[in-house]
């Protein structure tokens, strides 16, 4: 047992106090015992006599496993004032931290004594019972429903986002967690009682369902851990041993959650116990992950190192007093909200860091794709993709009298200037050429190489007049072009075979058509264009 006097003094284990058992029907504790420890009192009544501070005027009672608790509140007059909540109803007497609060009348005379009734106590050694003065009393309720609140709001909001980002990534470990902060959620509203302002009849059981909640959340974040670690954990004995007393925790916490005895104390002392020994063979698994490079693991590590490290010191060191008497429970459930949020923003980070490698994969897998469509030497696209480009041109094309256009242009007389002035300056002038051609283009217009010294335009939304005017305009830019790689006076000229269409047509077809024109423009004197439209009528324009 715990009682803590006003502010100021310290909480002190096994504070002196008086007891005493009576039947269940008793109306009267008779003489009560201030030195032995009270026994035998689970189905009966056990009466605690607490000698009250002059400057305490509230009694918080922690709450725990009874059926019915009434305060007496004895005045130095000799009057008597008595309240009374039980099991199932606590009225407005509940606090946000988990206590019970008794505001006795203000009378003349002080409160010289508090006797507290417990009837079918499950353990006195679990009670805890606060006797603050007026500034702390009103400093706790304050402070306490905004720190509770507001870390169930935290640990409601990370379980949220875990649980639609392991579904999203499909990350196992991620739903586990998500499911072990829903249970935390869950044991908050109950034990800071919170959840009585919805289901008042809850009150007196919460107790129960937070032990066995308590006992399922060690359980789900076991089975975290050791997904997320894997074989990275280490041995398999290790992973065995830390799933296995994991996993009995469970079943073990329902027993003590329906326990109303004696066994209740060391049912917890064992709990303590398996807890400890499932988070030092979790620790020692993170480690090794870590090690092993892990990713999930560096994740966890942070993530978890608060809360593990908190309940690992609930289990040794008496939090009970602290935080206005919420004690071990509010700091866990802090340290809790603390994890969520640290493990949302490392999984955040991760999946930042994933997105750009992404983003990085797909850029390089474009620039990688265009390079495959590029022409090496000239930067224009290669055969297959002007085919590719030039085939969505004509498939797009719908406006009324629209044209496609696919113009091949041959170089006139090229081995000439190779054999004349080396392949070097035949490369110069190829590129050259080719940056002539990358004026036209655009939206409308696409230009490529697609052979040694020939060349390829597609050029849509023209009519057939547009088309053999475009083609004009490209043969007289080719030609007007100086190379001072040649000699003065040494021309460079093209002739262009052009085809359109201005129905659906296959680029094969064009092709063939545009082909067999540049064949006509090269045979009949070179330095030309020689169009061909859809009903196979060719017309030359010569230089």
């Amino acid at each position: 047992m715990l009682i803590t006097a006003a502010a100021g003094a310290e909480a002190r284990a096994d504070a002196p106090f008086c007891h005493a058992v009576t039947n269940l029907s008793a109306t009267d504790p008779g003489v009560f015992d201030c030195s032995a420890e009270p026994a035998g009192y689970q189905k009966r009544s056990l009466w605690l006599k607490i000698a009250a501070p002059t400057d305490s005027h509230i009694v918080y009672v922690h709450q725990t496993r009874f059926e019915r608790l009434t305060a007496l509140f004895e005045y130095a007059d000799g009057r008597t004032a008595s309240q009374s909540v039980r099991r199932g109803n606590y009225g407005a007497r509940w606090r946000a931290g988990g206590q019970i609060a008794f505001e006795p009348p203000m009378l003349a005379a002080p409160i010289k004594a508090v006797i507290l009734r417990f009837d079918r106590l499950a353990s006195h050694d679990l009670l805890r019972i606060r006797l603050p003065d007026d500034a702390e009393a009103n400093a706790q309720a304050a402070a306490l429903p905004v720190i509770v609140g507001s870390a169930i709001t935290l640990l409601a909001l990370g379980a949220l986002y875990t649980l639609s980002v392991g579904v999203a990534l499909r990350r196992v470990f991620l739903l586990w967690h998500g499911l072990w902060a829903i249970t935390m959620v869950a044991w908050g509203l109950l034990w800071s009682q919170l959840a009585l302002i919805v289901a008042p009849g809850l009150a007196g059981w919460s107790s129960q369902i937070c032990t066995f909640l308590a006992c399922l959340a060690v359980t789900l974040a076991t089975i975290s851990g050791v997904v997320a670690l894997g074989k990275d954990m280490g041995p398999r004995a290790l992973r065995i041993g830390a799933l296995v007393p994991g996993l009995f925790i469970l079943p073990f916490g329902v027993l003590a959650s329906l326990e109303t005895g004696p066994a209740l104390g060391w049912q917890v002392g064992v709990l303590g116990v398996l807890t400890l020994s499932v988070l030092a063979l979790v620790t020692i698994g993170l480690v090794n992950a870590c090690r092993a490079g892990n990713a999930d693991a560096k994740a966890l590590a942070w993530a978890w190192a608060l809360p593990m490290a908190t309940l690992a010191l609930t289990q040794v060191v008496d939090m009970d007093a602290w935080l206005y008497g919420g004690g071990s429970q509010v700091v866990m459930l802090v340290a809790a909200a603390l994890q969520t949020v640290s493990l949302s923003i490392a999984v955040t980070l991760r999946i930042a860091h994933l997105r750009d490698e992404r983003d990085r994969a797909r850029a390089a897998e474009a620039r990688m794709s265009e390079l495959a469509s590029r022409d090496a030497l000239t930067g224009l696209l290669n055969r297959r993709g002007f085919v590719d480009r030039a085939e969505f041109m004509i498939e797009g094309r719908a406006a009324p009298g629209e044209h496609f256009g696919l113009l091949l242009i041959d170089i006139d007389h090229f081995k000439r200037v190779n054999d004349g002035y080396g392949h070097e300056a035949g490369d110069a002038v190829l590129c050259r050429i080719a940056r002539r051609l990358e004026r036209w283009e655009g939206p409308l217009c696409v230009a490529g190489r697609i052979g040694g010294e020939e060349f390829v335009l597609g050029v849509t939304g023209l009519t057939p007049i547009g088309i053999r005017q475009f083609a004009e305009s490209v043969r007289r830019g080719i030609a007007d072009l100086q190379h001072p790689e040649l000699r003065t006076g040494h021309a460079v000229t093209a002739s262009i075979g052009v085809a359109s269409a201005d129905q659906a047509l296959s680029f094969q077809r064009l092709y063939g058509w545009a082909d067999q024109e540049l064949y006509k423009a090269k045979a009949n004197g070179r330095n030309r264009v020689i169009f061909r439209g859809s009903d196979r009528n060719a017309q030359a324009v010569a230089s």
